[in-house]
């Protein structure tokens, strides 16, 4: 019977981190852009969500008040207000994770919003 050991010696390798180890300012460099970019892609990911949750929430009420129209002038008139108002929460929320993409770039800088 063939039997495996439990840890090779990648894995040793690998937990203790000798394989990533960097010294000096490349390694403060790293760390500090590794950090950058996880601050970012967290704010991106909330604002996302965010935007999302209030897209359906305006897009379930439209559906309600479509359902409750008695004419297609109606109907037209509501998907019209609709389609203007998405295209503007869509630039919006656009601009928002460019900004926040654009201040991770430059280290930060500007206003946050």
């Amino acid at each position: 019977m063939t039997t495996m050991s439990k840890s090779s010696g990648t894995s040793d390798t690998l937990r203790s981190g000798a394989l990533f180890a960097v010294s000096g300012d490349s390694g403060r460099a790293i760390a500090n852009a590794a950090e950058t970019w996880f601050a970012a892609a967290a704010e991106c990911q909330r604002d996302m969500m965010s935007f999302v949750s209030m897209r359906l929430e305006k897009d379930a009420e439209t559906s309600r008040e479509m359902m409750g129209c008695r004419s297609v002038a109606d109907v037209t008139a509501i998907q019209s207000r609709w389609m203007e108002e998405t295209l503007r929460d869509y630039n919006s929320e656009m601009t928002k994770l460019m900004t926040i993409c654009s201040r991770s770039v430059s280290g930060g800088a500007g206003p946050k919003g």
